[in-house]
């Protein structure tokens, strides 16, 4: 399986870049897309992965789908997205897998995440665990800002970034008087 954008086939990429224990794989700007995606949520070696970064990799919902769907890859404590197509539908796979229910780091930055899959996120039993959440540069609005101020899932948040979302300033006095995310140390909207 080849991609233009990158000489190595996937299956080349998962035996060189695997860490040694199994529990790190950085694809970050290899252009996998959604079809490389399919090829590692059915990888055996990746039954121990922790640690999955695929930035800048064309992966669309589909390939997110697949993520959610997979019974190899279902350890994830980190999961990096990001410069990639996902939408709302990828941020629904996401909140309702409970392949992600290990995950303290969620980067989905300069997506197309919009309300609806903000919402799904902050509505998300699977994602209790998190303590990073990186939606910079999507489309969540002060809609998808007052879901994850009103979250009773993501109270243990520590760090949000919504830096270029068309928050107002509504929706940043929701975000900053949330009693539900009032251990944020770090928060992110301008």
């Amino acid at each position: 399986m080849r991609k233009p954008f990158n000489d190595q086939p996937v299956e080349t990429l998962v035996e060189q870049l695997l860490a040694k224990n199994g529990t790190v794989l950085d694809l970050r700007v290899k252009y996998i897309g959604d079809e490389g995606v399919r090829y590692l949520v059915k990888e055996e070696k990746l039954f121990d992965l922790m640690e999955l970064n695929l930035e800048r990799n064309e992966v669309t919902d589909d390939g997110v789908k697949a993520l959610a769907e997979s019974r190899v890859i279902t350890r994830l404590k980190h999961l990096s997205l990001e410069r990639n197509a996902v939408g709302d539908a990828g941020a629904r796979s996401i909140a309702r897998s409970p392949n992600f229910s290990h995950l303290d780091r969620l980067n989905l930055w300069k997506n197309r995440v919009g309300p609806e899959g903000a919402q799904e996120l902050a509505n998300s039993i699977n994602l209790v665990n998190l303590k990073r959440l990186d939606l910079a540069q999507n489309q969540i609005g002060d809609e998808g800002a007052k879901a994850l101020a009103e979250s009773a899932s993501l109270t243990g948040l520590t760090y949000l970034d919504l830096f270029g979302n068309g928050i107002t300033e509504e929706g940043i006095k929701l975000l900053k008087e949330s009693e539900n995310l009032k251990n944020l140390q770090h928060l992110i909207v301008e």
